[in-house]
């Protein structure tokens, strides 16, 4: 089947990573995926590089009238059997384009666990003919139904990630060495933009906290964004020195998650969590707050979940503990690696294409069109 991704952010985050790898997997299995983005987003550069047919539409706004025109010609030209929405913007963007130029089932990918806005245009949006709605968690379709979206129109696909190439010994050590680690460090890792939200300030804090207790703690802060000058202010006002490292936006980050050995994300809403399904597939316990759907993938099995706004020392205990308990640190990353191996790319790709069918025969039902699926 032909279908029409459509994706508004511009930077590269979990989300578009997830997009990416759906694309070639429908591509391998015979569809037809196109992409469209902005001009200046990373998705699409990347979707360019790998010969996707891709389709830049500005989005500069959530309701950019000119961008809804412009998209709706994409439809027209394409006709696509399938249009996905896969953020808020395009959400916004992509419904208003539908009612304009219709004929394609539509289906959204829902990422986060809040609710939906109560305002009015959010609720005009909500309105607005939709068949299928792809939750990445359990979190996530029960905000959805919070805020009264019909449950029987969502289904859970949760994200899905691909094992990291295994790294050998000399090259562990010698990236390790690179970035001033040596064997007798214990290096947690966190993997996210540096932005509100990602909790990167109690991270800082909670590291200057467990320093004491474990003195060969190191962290590696792996990301970019509006916060890192501040960020890296309070790094220095609290004495960490090189015991934390920002090491900006890498291409390489399989490879760093190779080399640490626990992840961290302070993070205070998480639909699922890409980054740490990531780390886990590179059998790495986990230490992260206890909000969304991240309790769906870890547990005390697999790494240390902190309370949302716990203080400060809580975080500290758990950095400690991953670092000093290296029994307990190695057993649960070997669940982790194990756990992680639930939650493929190529089983997103299944769960997205039985969505796909059923929001297929859900427009088939209400237009008469087309014949019956077999699902």
């Amino acid at each position: 089947m032909r279908v029409l991704h459509v994706d508004s952010e511009r930077p590269w985050r979990g989300g578009q990573n997830q997009v990416l790898l759906l694309m070639r997997r429908q591509r391998a299995r015979g569809d037809e995926p196109h992409l469209a983005a902005p001009a200046d987003a990373a998705l699409l550069a990347r979707a360019a590089d790998e010969g996707f047919p891709i389709h830049p539409v500005p989005m500069r706004g959530t309701w950019d009238l000119a961008s809804v025109f412009a998209l709706a010609g994409v439809l027209r030209r394409l006709r696509p059997e399938i249009v996905h929405w896969h953020a808020a913007r395009a959400h916004a963007i992509g419904a208003m384009a539908s009612v304009l130029s219709p004929g394609s089932a539509r289906v959204l990918s829902r990422r986060v666990a809040f609710p939906v806005r109560r305002s009015l245009g959010s609720r005009v949006l909500y309105a607005l003919p939709i068949e299928r709605i792809a939750a990445i968690s359990a979190a996530v379709r029960d905000a959805l139904v919070r805020s009264g979206v019909d449950e029987a129109r969502i289904d859970i696909v949760p994200s899905g990630v691909e094992a990291p190439a295994p790294l050998d010994p000399e090259r562990r050590a010698a990236l390790r060495r690179s970035l001033g680690c040596g064997e007798e460090d214990v290096v947690g890792i966190t993997v996210a933009a540096l932005a509100r939200g990602k909790g990167h300030h109690q991270l800082l804090r909670a590291a200057g906290l467990a320093a004491e207790r474990a003195p060969a703690l190191r962290i590696w802060i792996a990301g970019d964004g509006p916060l890192r000058s501040d960020l890296e202010s309070e790094a220095a006002s609290l004495g960490l020195g090189t015991s934390v490292q920002f090491l900006g936006f890498r291409a390489d980050i399989s490879s760093l998650l190779r080399v640490a050995d626990f992840f961290c994300l302070a993070t205070r809403s998480e639909g699922l969590g890409s980054s740490i399904l990531e780390a886990m597939a590179a059998g790495l316990p986990v230490a992260a707050t206890r909000v969304g759907g991240v309790p769906e993938i870890v547990d005390e099995d697999t790494g240390i979940l902190v309370p949302l706004d716990a203080p400060d020392a809580t975080w500290a205990d758990a950095l400690a503990r991953m670092a000093v308990e290296r029994g307990s640190r190695e057993k649960m990353g070997r669940s982790a690696r194990e756990r992680a191996a639930r939650f493929t790319a190529d089983r997103t790709a299944e769960g997205t294409d039985r969505t796909y069918r059923k929001a297929l025969e859900a427009r088939r039902l209400r237009e008469g069109v087309g014949p019956r699926l077999t699902l």
